[in-house]
C-alpha cells in the first residue's frame, strides 16, 4: 500500500457530492514552449459560464475553477505527492479535533486591506453558520467547526467538538475571501475580493472574464511572486461550450489551454502539446440493500459483479481513456493512496456467478430466468448520463446480467433524475442498481453514504449496514497521518469485500497547454500560470 505523505500532522481535502458522468478533478503540472514571456496574456477555455464569482457561495464547477485565479488558500497540497506547503499560512498543526494556522504577515487583499488571522477565522465561522447558506458548509468546513483568532500572533485555531477526519486539508480547500465579501457576499458576485495573484477587471457573462495581475504579490506556493518570469499580466477565461471549437482555437493559437475529451482528443494529441491529466470517477456501482429488494441478498450482489468483465466495461465506458478504479477516492489531491479493490472483489466468471445464485436458491427456469421462492430476479438499474460510451457500457452489463438469468430494466438520465429516484428518499425501493459517481478527495467523505440513516434523513441512499466498515471508520476518524490512511483503507475494503458498493472505473480527462503551462499543481491557480514563447 502506498500512502500520500505530508509533513507535521497534515491530512486531506473535501469536495461536495457531485453526480456526473464526467466530473471535475485536478490535473498535473507541466509547461510547453521556450523562454518565459514578460507581461504576456494567458487565455483558456471554460465550457460553462460561472455566473456568480463568489467562491464560498456558488456551487458551480466553473466558479470553483475560475476563482483560483483571484483567491488563495491556507496551504498548498501537491497533487502528485500530497506534500503540504505554505501559502497564506506559514505554519500549521493538526489533531483529530483541531487545526491551527499561523497566517503570513503582509498579505493584502484586492481592496488594499490586510489579511488578518481574524479575517481567516471569520471565513470559517461564516461558512459554518447555516444562516449564510454557503455551499461549503459540511464539506470543506465541518458544520460543527468554530474558529478563533489571536491577531497578535497571527494564529487561527479551528476546533470541532468531535473528531473530524482530515480537518487540516478540508480547511485547505476553503478559498479565503476578504472582509468585504464576508460583510456583503453579493459584492463578490462580479468582482474579486480575495488575496490572489489576479483580480477581475471585466465581466461579460456567457462570453469572457478578464483578470489583471496584482503588483506586489509575493506569497504564492513555490515562492511565486508577481515578478516571477512567465507569470502573465492578463488572464482571459472564455466561454467555449463546444469541444470541437475549443480544439480548433487551441490548435490555431487563439487560446493557450483547454480541457479536451471525446473524438477531438486524437487530433489535439497529434499536436504534441503539454498534457495535464485529470483522473475522475467514471464508474461506481451501488446496490439497494433495502429488505425486499433482490440486491439486499449478498449472493445477488456478488453474482452481478462476477458476471461482468469490468476491465472491458471500463474501456467502453471511458471510450478507451480510462483505468480500473482502485478505491472510491479518485480526485486529486488525495489524502491517501491505497487499493481497496484488488483481492477483495469477485473475479469475472459467468459460470461461477451462476453457481453463486444456484447456491443461494435463485434457480433458473426453463427459459433461463431466475427466481427464488416465487420472486423473479427482476432488477431496475439507473445510471447517470446518456452519452454513447456510457450507454454502450450499460448495455454490456445488461447483456451479461441477462445471460446470468436476471431481467434488468435500465434507465439513464441527468443528475437531477438520478437524485430524484435514488437520493430523495421518496421511495427507497424504486431501484436496485445504480451507476453514479460520488466525487471526493478523501475517504472520510464516504462515511455518510456507507453508514447511518437513509434519505431523506441522511445520505445512505443504498441503506448499507456494514458493522466492520463502521468500526473501521470510527477508528480511522480518531487518527491522523499514515495511521489514518491505513485505517481508512481497511474500512473501505470491508465495503468492497461485501460487494456493498464497487468502484470500478476512472476516466482520465486531459487539459492541453500551448505556449504555456503550470509551474506547480494541477489547476488554474493564478500564481501557477506561465506563458512561454
Amino acid at each position: 500500500m502506498k500512502h500520500r505523505s505530508y509533513p507535521t500532522l497534515a491530512a486531506a481535502a473535501g469536495l461536495a457530492l457531485v453526480l456526473s458522468a464526467c466530473g471535475s478533478g485536478s490535473t498535473t503540472a507541466g509547461g510547453s514552449g521556450g523562454d518565459p514571456v514578460t507581461d504576456g496574456t494567458f487565455r483558456f477555455g471554460l465550457q460553462a459560464d460561472p455566473g456568480s464569482l463568489n467562491p464560498i457561495m456558488a456551487a458551480s464547477t466553473a466558479t470553483a475553477e475560475i476563482s483560483k485565479l483571484a483567491y488563495d488558500y491556507l496551504v498548498f497540497q501537491d497533487p502528485e505527492t500530497s506534500v503540504v506547503g505554505p501559502w497564506l499560512a506559514e505554519k500549521w498543526e493538526e489533531t483529530p479535533t483541531s487545526a491551527t494556522f499561523t497566517i503570513r504577515d503582509g498579505v493584502t487583499c484586492t481592496d488594499g486591506s490586510t489579511l488578518t488571522a481574524q479575517t481567516v477565522a471569520d471565513n470559517v465561522n461564516f461558512v459554518a453558520d447555516p444562516a449564510n447558506g454557503s455551499q461549503m458548509r459540511g464539506t470543506t468546513v465541518p458544520s460543527t467547526a468554530t474558529a478563533t483568532a489571536d491577531v497578535a500572533t497571527r494564529t487561527v485555531t479551528v476546533t470541532t467538538p468531535a473528531a473530524s477526519p482530515f480537518l487540516l486539508l478540508n480547511l485547505a480547500r476553503l478559498p479565503i475571501v476578504c472582509d468585504g465579501a464576508l460583510k456583503d457576499p453579493t459584492a463578490a458576485n462580479k468582482a474579486s475580493l480575495g488575496t490572489g495573484m489576479f483580480k477581475v477587471t471585466e465581466v461579460v457573462p456567457n462570453n469572457h472574464y478578464t483578470f489583471e495581475r496584482r503588483d506586489g504579490y509575493n506569497w504564492g506556493p513555490d515562492d511565486t511572486t508577481s515578478e516571477t518570469p512567465g507569470v502573465p499580466k492578463t488572464v482571459i477565461a472564455s466561454m467555449i461550450p463546444n469541444v470541437s471549437t475549443a480544439a480548433n482555437q487551441l490548435l490555431n493559437g487563439e487560446i493557450n489551454a483547454v480541457a479536451i475529451s471525446g473524438p477531438d482528443k486524437a487530433r489535439v494529441d497529434s499536436a504534441n502539446l503539454t498534457v495535464v491529466e485529470r483522473p475522475v470517477p467514471a464508474g461506481q456501482m451501488y446496490f439497494n440493500h433495502l429488505a425486499g429488494n433482490p440486491t439486499s441478498d449478498p449472493a445477488v450482489r456478488k453474482a452481478l459483479v462476477q458476471a461482468v468483465d469490468l476491465d472491458d466495461i471500463t474501456q467502453v465506458l471511458t471510450a478507451g481513456n480510462g483505468v480500473r478504479a482502485t478505491s472510491f477516492v479518485a480526485l486529486e489531491p488525495r489524502a491517501c493512496i491505497y487499493n481497496s479493490v484488488d483481492g477483495n472483489l469477485p473475479t469475472f466468471d459467468l459460470d461461477a456467478a451462476k453457481a453463486t445464485l444456484d447456491a443461494a436458491g435463485w434457480t433458473a427456469g426453463s427459459d433461463g430466468k431466475r427466481s427464488k421462492d416465487g420472486t423473479a430476479l427482476e432488477l431496475r438499474m439507473y445510471y447517470d448520463g446518456v452519452d454513447d460510451s456510457r450507454n454502450a457500457a450499460v448495455e454490456m452489463a445488461q447483456t451479461a446480467w441477462n445471460a446470468l438469468g436476471a431481467v434488468v430494466e435500465v434507465t439513464g438520465g441527468d443528475s437531477n433524475k438520478v437524485i430524484d429516484v435514488m437520493l430523495s428518499g421518496k421511495d427507497n425501493s424504486a431501484w436496485d442498481i445504480g451507476w453514479i459517481q460520488i466525487n471526493n478527495t478523501l475517504p472520510s467523505a464516504f462515511t455518510g453514504f456507507f453508514a447511518g440513516p437513509v434519505p431523506a434523513a441522511g445520505k445512505n441512499f443504498s441503506d448499507i449496514s456494514n458493522a466492520a466498515y463502521e468500526a473501521g471508520a470510527t477508528e480511522a476518524s480518531n487518527l491522523t497521518g499514515d495511521a489514518a490512511c491505513d485505517a481508512w483503507a481497511a474500512a473501505e475494503s470491508e465495503i468492497v469485500k461485501s460487494v456493498d458498493a464497487v468502484p470500478f472505473a476512472n476516466s482520465v480527462n486531459n487539459t492541453y497547454f500551448s505556449k504555456s503551462g503550470l509551474a506547480f499543481g494541477k489547476t488554474y491557480i493564478g500564481s501557477a500560470l506561465r506563458v512561454y514563447q
